[in-house]
């Protein structure tokens, strides 16, 4: 029972001890007041994508008014033409022959007579564009701090408040 009785002495001794050792080797964290806090800007570009539209003349094409009647007429006569020349099987050839090219000059004939009309219009182009902007964002921030009157400079990250925390380490030197 002595025996139990000394080790845990002992042990509460060192138990007691502990923090005292630790205080002074090891680093404490302290309170320090802030002096100056300046932000640090990053610039940065941007696609901003607009739609722009403008009004443009083109040429528009109105088919003029054409009656199928020359066309059939044509037709008509270029068959009894070709119904005149030929006989047999050939005669009908010919007759055939004479309505398709009877039809087609018809079929000229009114074109040249009545040619299609053009006229200008206004019709609306769109594009998008591509515009570049700039802009700039904080990415730190360069504080000020003064502990036991002398005045240090760090950069946070994000902005501090009045006060920030600091690690002191104090250790003995040997000579």
């Amino acid at each position: 029972m002595k025996n139990f009785s000394k080790v845990l002495m002992t042990f509460c001794i060192a138990l007691s001890a502990t923090p005292a050792i630790a205080q002074r080797g090891g680093a404490s964290v302290v309170w320090a007041k802030v002096v100056d806090a300046q932000p640090v800007y990053e610039s940065y570009r941007y696609p901003v994508k607009q739609e722009r539209c403008w009004e443009e003349e083109v040429w528009r094409r109105e088919p003029a008014v054409r009656s199928a009647t020359p066309v059939i007429v044509g037709s008509i006569i270029g068959g009894v033409i070709g119904n005149q020349f030929g006989g047999g099987s050939g005669n009908v050839a010919l007759t055939a022959a004479g309505a398709v090219l009877g039809g087609s000059i018809a079929n000229d004939a009114s074109h040249r007579k009545h040619p299609d009309n053009y006229y200008p219009a206004t019709e609306q182009r769109c594009a998008v564009e591509t515009q570049w902007q700039t802009g700039e964002q904080i990415v730190a921030w360069d504080v000020r701090y003064r502990y036991h009157g002398e005045v240090y400079q760090a950069r946070f990250k994000d902005q501090p408040g009045k006060r920030i925390k600091v690690r002191v380490d104090v250790e003995p030197l040997g000579y």
